[in-house]
């Protein structure tokens, strides 16, 4: 079978033209990958959240607010390394809220020792400010967890707790912030009480 040949004019003219498309496209990709470190989370990963005052923080931000083992697990689903981390054997009363947002998760009342080497609770705050989906990353399946107002991942639950729920929501310490409830209580006190000047000020 005879092939066409094209004539040398139209052979040049589609040359440019494939090397004109190739250049359009390389630099979208390379406009793309400029301002990509300024898109925020995907929508689809988005926490579907109501709270109005929130804003999702760009990757540029979350980089700047974040250490690096804290934007390895909440923006990368990682796990920080069992009994070296900041809260696995914390027995202060407090609050633990998300390191990304500062949204309320678990408190001290509900914290218990797991042996995992990892903080464990037996329920959140709010099961609403949490949000679940299915892990395969270890090739079995797992139930992650993460912040249903910011999407940060936060770890895993599994069905090995105590009572009175039976879960174990084994969390990352670096995915956490702890507010601790007696300092809490002190700063309150020092904002509500008068200052000894006013009280002089005050007497007739």
């Amino acid at each position: 079978m005879k092939t066409k040949n094209l004539p040398i004019g139209s052979a040049n003219s589609w040359f440019r033209l494939s090397l004109l498309a190739g250049a359009l496209i390389f630099g979208s990709v390379i406009i793309a990958s400029v301002h990509a470190d300024d898109a925020t989370v995907p929508a689809e990963s988005q926490a579907s959240d109501t709270e109005d005052t929130y804003k999702p923080k760009t990757k540029t931000q979350l980089r700047k607010s974040l250490n690096r083992i804290q934007y390895y697990v909440t923006q990368e689903e990682g796990t920080e390394p069992a009994f070296r981390n900041a809260y696995w054997n914390n027995k202060k009363e407090g609050t633990y809220r998300c390191i990304v947002c500062d949204k309320e998760l678990f408190t001290s009342d509900t914290k218990y020792k797991s042996g995992t080497g990892w903080p464990s609770f037996f329920d959140p705050i709010d099961k609403s400010a949490v949000g679940f989906r299915e892990d395969w990353k270890l090739f079995y399946s797992r139930t992650e967890v993460h912040c249903k107002r910011c999407n940060a991942h936060l770890g895993h639950v599994f069905d090995d707790g105590p009572k009175p729920t039976g879960k174990r929501y084994c969390m990352n310490s670096a995915s956490l912030k702890f507010v601790d409830a007696k300092k809490k209580d002190n700063d309150k006190k020092v904002v509500e009480s008068p200052s000894a000047a006013t009280t002089e000020k005050e007497k007739p």
